[in-house]
């Protein structure tokens, strides 16, 4: 066990830590902002609409499922980077029925897998580590802490991304929502790793940037750290009693 050094606070005897992904490891604005626009993309390829059309279906598209437009980052409220893929899925979908009411949500859902195979190749240029991350990550793997990741993405494109960072070796459980019944701030994906470890949830502590994680710590009774770096809240910053502003913050003590 181990301690976990805050600017303001101590937490001790801590075993396990679950990290959410977006955010809070990877820059998101960068990566979630990449992944709609190659969707987007690839939508008005298949859809082949006069040009009038497709430009008000991009902006549609990219608008609802969460982009800023005007600041190219990732609205606070989401969807993207809070909502499971099913919900992305449902938001296209509907968007896209203005436009072509003969495409389906097989389809949709059909694009979005065509769109991770193509990324694949391109996680180097759109997935980036934050500040600190990989020191946080080496120290406390060498302390014998256990760590995980609990995100909102699939499984297989978090595993993905982390192999891209060559960091994937220093995770034992890599959780995305489609493991559980339900995502964050559900205590699902919490529950199904300290489960997995046999870890209880008082020497558990999930790091995260969103009021989904913090709620997902509430929720799994766990301790709870906020860090700045992702799609925080007003009320995130209230209610998080741990706060920091990066990665960088958090020291490891045997």
């Amino acid at each position: 066990m181990s301690s976990l050094i805050l600017p303001n606070n101590t937490l001790d005897n801590i075993k396990l830590v679950i990290f959410d992904k977006d955010g809070t490891l990877i820059d998101i604005h960068h990566y979630w902002c990449s992944m709609i626009k190659f969707r987007t993309d690839f939508f008005l390829e298949e859809l082949n609409l006069p040009k009038e059309e497709g430009k008000k279906l991009y902006n549609a598209l990219v608008n609802n499922m969460g982009i800023d437009l005007e600041l190219n980052k990732i609205k606070s409220e989401g969807p993207v980077g809070l909502k499971p893929r099913s919900f992305i899925i449902d938001v296209a979908f509907e968007t896209i029925q203005a436009y072509s009411s003969d495409y389906t949500r097989e389809k949709v859902s059909d694009l979005f897998d065509r769109v991770d195979i193509y990324s694949k190749d391109k996680l180097s240029d759109i997935v980036e580590l934050l500040d600190g991350v990989k020191v946080l990550l080496t120290s406390l793997h060498k302390a014998g802490v256990t760590l995980a990741i609990a995100t909102t993405d699939i499984s297989s494109r978090a595993r993905l991304a982390m192999q891209s960072l060559d960091i994937e070796n220093l995770f034992t459980t890599i959780a995305g929502a489609d493991l559980v019944d339900n995502a964050k701030p559900s205590a699902d994906l919490a529950n199904y790793i300290l489960k997995e470890h046999g870890i209880t949830h008082s020497n558990t502590v999930v790091v995260g940037d969103s009021m989904a994680d913090l709620g997902m710590a509430k929720n799994a009774n766990t301790h709870f750290i906020g860090v700045r770096t992702g799609l925080f809240t007003d009320e995130f910053l209230v209610k998080s009693d741990n706060l920091i502003d990066t990665l960088q913050d958090i020291k490891v003590e045997l």
